[in-house]
């Protein structure tokens, strides 16, 4: 898990959208809860691991307390002034996801998908309705599968915005409004925290979730590819 320090890669909603989604939630009375993992991520068990390394991994994992709740770190002299990182339940993960996208990111942003372990495909700038919807259409997949990870992007030589999800369903949010951020998270009920810990700071299994035995991250991974070069081309504004 990087901290914020890593490199950076290279139907909207009405104005009221990002007031009604707030509440008058205080972090103080929020609390971390054990998180819901995707159903595409767990942590192993006694058959998942070579017997001589058994009881220390299984020790480790036992003393593992993933919960919910986000840690932000500030940024001097870069694109960003934040950068996030959350642990969001497993079915919330792409409300959460709508929510920043609609409320950090401008009018025109880049959708991208990507696999564990490999850089991430970016599809073209497009109206940032548009980049959210092309992903919503594999919502559920996208919760749960262990291998997809996906987000938006909206990136120029003095702004940089992205909300990335990766495959094992944490957040990483690069942003210049790390205030909004925090409000969009907390009123999600997701606690802001001194420390958090991740699943990948773990031992873990991570699974597609197909039938049959099959890789379900396949149709929707190239899918969303093909729909990249449908996505609209958005209008210049007239003064560029």
């Amino acid at each position: 898990m990087p901290g914020f320090a890593s490199a950076c890669r290279g139907c909207d909603q009405p104005e009221r959208y990002t007031q009604i989604i707030f509440s008058d939630l205080d972090n103080n009375t929020l609390k971390s809860e054990p998180l819901i993992f995707p159903r595409g991520v767990r942590f192993p068990t006694r058959n998942d691991i070579p017997p001589a390394d058994a009881d220390e991994i299984l020790e480790r994992v036992s003393r593992a307390q993933i919960t919910t709740g986000y840690i932000i770190s500030q940024a001097e002299g870069q694109a960003f002034d934040a950068y996030i990182e959350a642990n969001v339940h497993a079915p919330e993960v792409f409300e959460v996801f709508r929510n920043l996208c609609f409320s950090l990111l401008p009018e025109i942003a880049s959708p991208l998908i990507g696999l564990k372990d490999e850089e991430p495909i970016f599809g073209p700038y497009t109206y940032r309705a548009d980049a959210v919807g092309v992903l919503e259409s594999y919502k559920d997949i996208l919760e749960n599968d262990g291998f997809l990870e996906f987000g938006l992007i909206h990136q120029s030589e003095i702004v940089f915005e992205e909300i990335f999800v990766a495959s094992p369903k944490y957040f990483k949010i690069w942003t210049k409004n790390g205030g909004l951020a925090e409000e969009i998270l907390q009123s999600a009920r997701i606690p802001k925290c001194a420390t958090l810990e991740f699943i990948d700071e773990y031992p873990m299994v991570s699974l597609s979730i197909g039938d049959n035995g099959n890789a379900a991250w396949t149709i929707p991974y190239h899918a969303i590819q093909d729909e990249f070069a449908r996505l609209p081309k958005p209008e210049m504004p007239k003064d560029a």
